[in-house]
């Protein structure tokens, strides 16, 4: 009887074990589960800054940034989407979308309406991009000329709208439009010319979109150089997380990490042209 009892208490003891492992083991579970998943936006066409293939795969030099950057935050996990220019902001205002990236200006509405970390994303240069037998070449030779219309809001607008408040003496004629419109439709209206010129960022594709359409179109100089950045819904909870991103993007710049994306994808280090 006395070693039934031996045997029994074995048992339990054994028992109570397994199952203080196995409330260990579920503590880690719960520890994993609390990543927070955050939605993160890119443009879907805008090759090679960002665009998705058809089979579903997002590509581009913004979206390994991203990547580069969930890999330093332990605590996050960002959930890649490929959304529409103007839908990206929207979801973002609302809260829908939690980062959007999109070779986003710094601009004081932009400041008022998201978080926006310090450190930039990447490096922009703007370029006016005409026909290969047109006279344009900077902006005071758009005096007179139908120009694309500009995204409403967006930074290449204020870029356009910041140079004419500084050059009064030539007066433009800016108009905008949605954000949706394909930038081949754009290149393309200026070769069939129903406009002169189109005023873009040369990190969207342009240059493969012209080889692959065979377009009879050429850019000049950089009119202006900037940088990008990364807009961050606006709430306390996103706080610490545009710290964090802003602390993994600083580290990743120091590394090199941003430079040998560029390299990968534009041929260049667009950091070079950082102030």
């Amino acid at each position: 009887m006395v070693k039934k009892m031996t045997a029994l208490v074995l048992l339990f003891g054994v028992i109570f074990l397994l199952a203080a492992c196995g409330s260990e083991t579920t503590s880690g579970d719960t520890d994993d589960s609390e990543v927070r998943t955050v939605e993160v936006t890119v443009p879907p066409t805008s090759k090679n800054l960002s665009w998705q293939t058809p089979d579903g795969e997002i590509l581009g030099y913004e979206p390994d940034v991203l990547r580069a950057i969930d890999e330093k935050l332990e605590d996050y996990n960002f959930n890649i989407l490929a959304v529409s220019d103007s839908a990206q902001e929207t979801g973002l205002k609302t809260g829908k979308y939690d980062v959007a990236v999109g070779g986003y200006y710094k601009t004081p509405e932009r400041e008022e309406q998201f978080l926006i970390p310090s450190e930039p994303t990447g490096m922009s240069l703007i370029k006016i991009y005409v026909r290969e037998d047109s006279d344009i070449e900077e902006m005071k030779d758009l005096v007179g000329k139908n120009m694309v219309p500009t995204t409403a809001g967006g930074g290449t607008h204020n870029v356009i709208m910041e140079w004419q408040e500084e050059n009064p003496e030539y007066n433009l004629e800016v108009t905008s439009s949605s954000g949706d419109i394909p930038y081949s439709e754009r290149l393309q209206s200026v070769e069939g010319g129903q406009f002169d010129a189109l005023i873009l960022p040369s990190n969207l594709g342009q240059n493969e979109v012209i080889e692959e359409l065979d377009l009879n179109i050429r850019e000049t100089d950089p009119i202006k150089t900037g940088e990008t950045v990364m807009l961050i819904h606006n709430s306390e909870e996103n706080e610490q997380l545009a710290e964090d991103i802003n602390n993994a993007l600083k580290e990743l710049r120091d590394e090199g990490t941003l430079s040998e994306i560029s390299n990968e994808y534009y041929g260049e280090d667009i950091f070079q042209y950082a102030e």
